[in-house]
């Protein structure tokens, strides 16, 4: 398992270096869970540290095309007061939650035409700090997300990028929100 480059390994990864059937691979990676040797993430996924995992990369990872943002975002460029408990990504599929033992992984879905406004950071897309507010902003005026401006330090925001933005997306209920 230390061949495997990254800090998380799927059931094929692990296919890949053994010579056991799927049976006994299954059997395996049970009795090394129940042992402590390695960590089950969520199905069919496992580490043996989690302390290691970049959890931007494992969340855009385990559902793409997806991208960090929304109150995540939000707080990690402190615009948001308080960090939220959750990561939360944009994803063009269906909106998806995925549990780990560390975290709450939440995918909400945007239309196509809105998945945009990010950039590569690492090895993964997260948002610019203007379109997860309006990432934010959409999900709270079709009830899926809580909005409120009084949190929000609207100050770090580029005004003319989220005109800009705005004038993009062309939702009018945005426009009267923002």
């Amino acid at each position: 398992m230390k061949n495997i480059p990254k800090n998380y390994f799927s059931f094929t990864d692990l296919k890949k270096i053994s010579n056991l059937s799927d049976e006994s691979l299954k059997v395996a990676i049970s009795r090394m869970i129940k042992s402590g040797k390695i960590i089950r993430l969520t199905k069919g996924i496992y580490t043996l540290d989690v302390s290691k995992i970049n959890w931007g990369n494992f969340a855009v990872e385990m559902y793409s095309p997806s991208y960090l943002s929304f109150e995540w975002v939000l707080a990690k460029y402190n615009i948001l007061s308080q960090k939220p408990i959750n990561l939360t990504l944009a994803a063009s599929k269906r909106s998806k939650k995925i549990i780990t033992p560390q975290n709450i992984i939440i995918y909400h879905h945007l239309q196509p035409k809105l998945f945009w406004g990010f950039v590569k950071e690492e090895n993964y897309l997260i948002a610019e700090p203007e379109k997860a507010f309006l990432d934010l902003a959409y999900l709270s005026l079709n009830g899926y997300a809580k909005f409120d401006l009084e949190e929000m330090n609207l100050e770090l925001l580029d005004k003319v990028k989220l005109r800009e933005y705005l004038r993009k997306i062309n939702y009018r209920k945005l426009n009267r929100l923002c």
